[in-house]
């Protein structure tokens, strides 16, 4: 059985940009994701989810920035192709409060953040109560409109 044509990294590079074109347009300052389609379409990695969080972190502008266990920090970096800012959350530590980290960092303190619809309730929740000056929001509409420009 043939195997699936190898997506370049000029591809994935491409495709974040037309999200974060599609995050102007709906008015998101910045989308968290959790393993799934949308990670592996934007990103090529391909992770299974678990209760220890591992989260893609999307700015409207600037680099993207994973937040993984750090007992899974060397075989994350195998995978991650694109993107070097990966911040480590040890098991005393918050992977919330690490996104949360990253938002600031972006610029992210109020407006809009997208949600994967197939975000769990718990990661959800954990950003959202060290962040609730924030608006919380699907990111399908961003995801949809991005994907369908291609």
């Amino acid at each position: 059985m043939p195997q699936a044509a190898e997506v370049s990294e000029a591809s994935y590079r491409t495709r974040i940009a037309k999200v974060q074109e599609a995050m102007k347009e709906f008015g998101l300052q910045a989308i968290v994701l959790e393993p799934g389609p949308a990670m592996m379409y934007l990103t090529g990695v391909r992770w299974g989810r678990s209760e220890r969080s591992f989260l893609l972190v999307l700015p409207q502008q600037g680099e993207a920035a994973f937040v993984l266990p750090g007992f899974e920090e060397m075989r994350a970096r195998e995978l991650i192709r694109r993107g070097g800012d990966i911040r480590i959350w040890q098991e005393d530590e918050s992977p919330f409060q690490k996104v949360v980290e990253v938002l600031k960092a972006r610029g992210v303190a109020m407006g809009r953040v997208g949600i994967d619809d197939s975000a769990t309730f718990f990661v959800f929740d954990g950003i959202r109560k060290l962040a609730p000056k924030l608006e919380y929001v699907s990111a399908q509409p961003v995801l949809k409109a991005a994907r369908s420009s291609e």
